[in-house]
């Protein structure tokens, strides 16, 4: 992991003082995945995890999924979580353009990239929105009209809502788009269109197929769209009411006594998700007013970027400032004018780079200054949002304007490495060298931006998420002292804590959706007469009760046998009953050490179950190999540290360069990718910049033994079933052009934000929605 250890003896007194003082809650289907532990790698699983089984499955044309295929995907993904940190608690204080800053940094972590596709914008970040991970509205911004803060949050929640629907036995704003409100069936229409959209323009648009901008947003909108079908396992009472349906009839489904509903004749408790559905995000990104344990996300940047400028190196050359881009492990002597001399050796590009560098840093030691001279780190200014040496007021549109250059440069490097300066013999010893110094080297460019932000507005952020967690607590215990309650809260329900009993079983339906889901609209993409609306009735089929599932439909079916699954192989199967019953949940005793085969933790703040010891490993959004694997997020003044040496160190850290696997490539085309009705005139796109190699003589398609034991499920004739209609020969009446015709305007079901324009000029391709 390439993460700072404590020798053993230290190891055993900070373990100890975290179980005694510091439990710190891990969200394991937050953003990121699992580092290679063993108590959980395998087992456990969050966004992350699941992203990563998309290598099982074919790409276009039947190629593989590289690694920055998935990580774009990934993005998406990411962002959707994020997105809570834009909601009415933190808006109360801070404006939102502050906000995205922070959360762009994160981002850089956490991705490993930060321009252009990966550019955390305002458009692509969003706000909380309930509908995109099935979270139930009732209670949200306490009944106000969240618009008045952003007019792109929802409205008030209407009683309509939260009801069940009798059709389908879930909440209605789940899948009932019969309605006036959100859903988050809704929102995979809104996702989906917009994924296929670009996907087609990329494999046939009429004006220039293969453009990497299209790719790269396609798999942006199914990142998002993923994130929610994921949520849909690990945010539902799905695998409670399977195993009920299993026979498991003690199984407690988080709803009150009295909430049994007829469901096409049976008796049986509704589908539901849990209220307060961004306690475990605010509890872990930024934290509680009152917890003075545990770190959040937003305090471990700040420490990070401290630790960076505190570590003076001799050959800084900081001249006054605080060891710029010196070491971030704890110094070593590493500093700025090392790293941009190391730059200068890059064959081709160095001079260049070399210069922006000390531009970069002469701009940062300017921002460094001024902020010494007027007490930027104190945080007790009046206005959360004046940073010192910028404005008056602050101007986040300006920082941003100082920021994206550092950042920009940052993946310049990268890439220039990436496609051909690594493949130049001799140069593994420079190479190794740089990778060891530019995350320490823009962080601490980055530092004099992102410091005094943070130290305005923390306590601002701390407090609207105190809020929210607060009244989340005082819910948590109605569904067993309210009988018609079907109103659980989150932190009670979901499958977010690797210490959850059925993590494992949600994580596990979860990637079965996604190996359904990603083929179909893989396959939308290269077929543009196949009709959009029939490939997202379809994938949408995975949101159901299973008491009213079909067993003539693939995903019903193999939803349920993975819960089936599951069960079977648990060690403890015949004791399911007990240790998911009702008293079992309500004392927390559905949740187990990692490692361990009983014990169970305490609620705690309304904000999920607490998890000790991997909080620093993992955070709410950490990637397995991201940037924050170079981090120091220990407060090493504090602690009292020199800055020279790196205690504990366990070695360099990696470079980071590799985009893209040697292997890992585990599954199949279906078989209708090789040979589909496709729309005349259809020919494979010429990949260009990053998209060309994806298509190199070494990506070869899988043989035939390798191909699914089901039959394809799109049958290119009639008289195949449920399955899609066959190619018309056409895309929206564009005949013999290529896919090219307008994205299909916004309907029903995910009411647009704000009022946004619902036609759009400037010549065909602009995106179909804002959003």
């Amino acid at each position: 992991m390439g993460l700072p250890r404590p020798g053993f003896g230290s190891t055993l007194l900070i373990l100890g003082l975290i179980l005694a003082l510091m439990p710190t809650k891990v969200a394991a289907f937050g953003a990121g995945n699992i580092p290679s532990i063993a108590q959980v790698e395998g087992h456990n699983w969050r966004h992350g995890d699941i992203e990563d089984m998309l290598k099982t499955i074919a790409f276009l044309h039947g190629k593989k999924w590289t690694t920055l295929l998935v990580q774009r995907t990934y993005f998406g993904n990411w962002l959707r979580d994020y997105s809570q940190a834009v909601d009415v608690g933190s808006l109360k204080s801070v404006n939102a353009e502050t906000i995205r800053i922070l959360v762009w940094v994160l981002s850089f972590l956490a991705n490993g990239y930060a321009t252009e596709e990966f550019e955390v914008t305002a458009e692509r970040l969003g706000v909380y929105r309930p509908e995109e991970h099935i979270d139930n509205p009732l209670g949200y911004a306490d009944n106000q009209d969240a618009r008045e803060f952003d007019r792109r949050l929802r409205g008030p929640v209407m009683p309509e809502e939260t009801q069940i629907d009798p059709h389908t036995g879930m909440k209605n704003y789940i899948a009932n788009d019969r309605g006036k409100w959100a859903t988050s069936t809704g929102y995979l229409k809104f996702s989906f269109e917009r994924c296929i959209h670009f996907g087609r323009l990329y494999t046939s648009g009429s004006h220039g197929r293969g453009n990497e901008d299209d790719l790269c947003e396609a798999l942006r909108c199914l990142g998002q769209a993923l994130h929610c079908m994921e949520d849909f396992s690990a945010h539902s009472n799905y695998c409670e009411l399977a195993l009920r349906e299993l026979g498991y009839h003690n199984v407690f489904t988080h709803c009150g006594s009295a909430t049994e509903i007829n469901l096409h004749g049976r008796r049986v408790f509704p589908l539901v998700t849990g209220t307060f559905g961004g306690v475990d995000f605010l509890h872990s990104v930024l934290g509680e007013a009152n917890d003075h344990f545990t770190q959040s996300e937003v305090d471990q940047l700040d420490i990070a970027l401290k630790n960076v400028e505190n570590s003076s190196g001799p050959s800084s050359g900081g001249g006054g400032t605080r060891g710029l881009g010196s070491s971030l492990f704890g110094g070593g002597g590493s500093g700025a004018s090392d790293f941009i001399s190391l730059v200068a050796s890059l064959p081709g590009v160095g001079g260049g780079m070399a210069s922006e560098a000390r531009d970069l840093k002469r701009m940062a030691q300017e921002q460094e200054s001024r902020n010494v001279q007027s007490g930027a780190y104190s945080g007790t200014r009046s206005n959360a949002n004046i940073v010192p040496g910028m404005s008056a007021d602050f101007d986040p549109v300006k920082v941003s304007k100082q920021v994206y250059p550092i950042l920009a440069f940052r993946d310049k490097i990268v890439k220039s490495i990436n496609r051909g300066i690594s493949k130049i013999p001799g140069l593994e010893s420079l190479l190794e060298k740089i990778g060891e110094t530019l995350t320490a080297f823009v962080l601490g460019l980055l530092a004099p931006f992102i410091r005094p932000i943070i130290a305005a507005v923390t306590k601002a952020l701390k407090e609207g998420s105190s809020g929210v967690i607060s009244a989340s607590a005082h819910s948590q215990l109605e569904p067993w002292t309210n009988p018609h309650c079907s109103d659980p809260t989150h932190s009670m329900l979901s499958k977010d804590h690797f210490t959850n009993v059925l993590n494992p079983c949600a994580g596990r339906v979860a990637t079965a959706i996604l190996q359904y889901v990603v083929p179909r609209i893989l396959y939308a993409w290269e077929n543009p007469g196949v009709p959009v609306q029939e490939v997202i009735n379809d994938v949408s089929r995975a949101f159901h009760h299973p008491a009213a599932r079909d067993e003539r439909v693939e995903i019903h079916r193999t939803m349920f046998d993975t819960v089936r699954q599951w069960a079977n192989e648990h060690p403890r199967r015949h004791d399911l009953d007990r240790i998911l019953g009702s008293e079992s949940v309500r004392n927390g005793k559905n949740h187990v050490q990692s490692g361990q085969k009983g014990g169970s933790h305490s609620h705690s703040h309304g904000g999920g179950i607490f998890d000790g010891g991997f909080l620093e490993q993992l955070g709410h959004g950490r990637p397995k190999g991201s940037l924050w694997d170079q981090c120091t997020t220990r407060d090493m003044e504090a602690m009292g540290a020199s800055s020279s040496g790196r205690p504990g160190s366990s070695g360099r850290p990696t470079s980071n360069y590799s985009e893209r696997p040697g292997s890992g490539y585990g599954g199949p085309p279906p078989s209708h990718y090789q040979s589909g009705a496709g729309y005349p005139g259809h020919q494979n796109p010429i990949p260009q910049g990053e998209a060309a190699s994806y298509y190199t003589e070494s990506d070869q398609a899988p043989g035939p033994s390798h191909r699914p034991p089901h039959n394809p499920p799109y049958p290119a004739g009639p008289g195949y079933g449920p399955g899609y209609g066959p190619s018309h020969g056409h895309a929206h009446g564009y005949q013999n052009q290529g896919y090219g015709g307008p994205p299909p305007p916004q309907q029903g079901g995910y009411p647009p934000y704000g009022h946004q324009q619902q036609q759009w000029g400037g010549g065909y391709g602009n995106p179909p929605y804002p959003y």
